[in-house]
């Protein structure tokens, strides 16, 4: 789903930058040292990846041998392109990554999976790309958050977009990862996760 006007400008100003690198980005990594998890050198996707700002974050912290970002809007990815040189950007949709299976370390997603009715689709898609125990880091607002900003500040979100944490919880089970460490970021409306992909033993 693109984003409105009034979202698009929220979403590329310097308190979301400041929100997602100093309270997002940190907790995620919080969660990765506490598993003794380390993505450096790695392959990297940015599910999502907007104007570019979180996938710079991720490069400039792992330097990764490989780091791929995606984008729904083509301005996006224009500003993306600009913002951070050492990653390869393309326009592409979530629910049908353009990407080999079993080929990404980790994959962070940052908010997109509430602006996506298909976003169970969204989940088995990323469960796809990962390698066998892969890890998918993750940051979302819920139900009530969508409802709240959609009030007070005039966002537009599909119905079908919305979940509540267990419903998001069961989903990610249902897909195939283990819920490694999970944590509210503002309230209970933000929530952060660390998932590992599940191998089943064929045995």
């Amino acid at each position: 789903m693109r984003l409105s006007r009034v979202e698009f400008i929220s979403m590329n100003n310097p308190i979301r930058r400041w929100i997602q690198k100093r309270i997002e980005f940190q907790l995620l990594n919080r969660f990765l040292e506490k598993h003794n998890m380390n993505l450096t050198g790695s392959a990297i996707l940015d599910a999502g990846c907007g104007s570019g700002y979180s996938t710079k974050l991720i490069g400039s912290r792992y330097n990764p041998r490989e780091l791929t970002a995606f984008d729904i809007m083509p301005e996006q990815i224009e500003l993306a392109k600009k913002r951070y040189k050492k990653a390869r950007f393309f326009v592409g949709d979530v629910t049908e990554i353009d990407s080999p299976s079993d080929k990404y370390d980790a994959v962070f997603v940052f908010g997109i999976l509430h602006h996506i009715p298909e976003w169970r689709k969204a989940l088995r898609e990323i469960y796809r790309v990962l390698m066998p125990k892969g890890v998918l880091l993750i940051e979302e607002v819920n139900r009530s958050g969508v409802d709240f900003v959609e009030k007070y500040l005039r966002f537009s979100h599909p119905k079908e977009s919305r979940f509540d944490w267990p419903q998001f919880a069961e989903e990610l089970k249902t897909v195939g990862f283990d819920i490694i460490e999970d944590s509210k970021i503002i309230l209970n409306i933000f929530h952060a996760y660390l998932c590992k992909k599940h191998i089943v033993n064929s045995r």
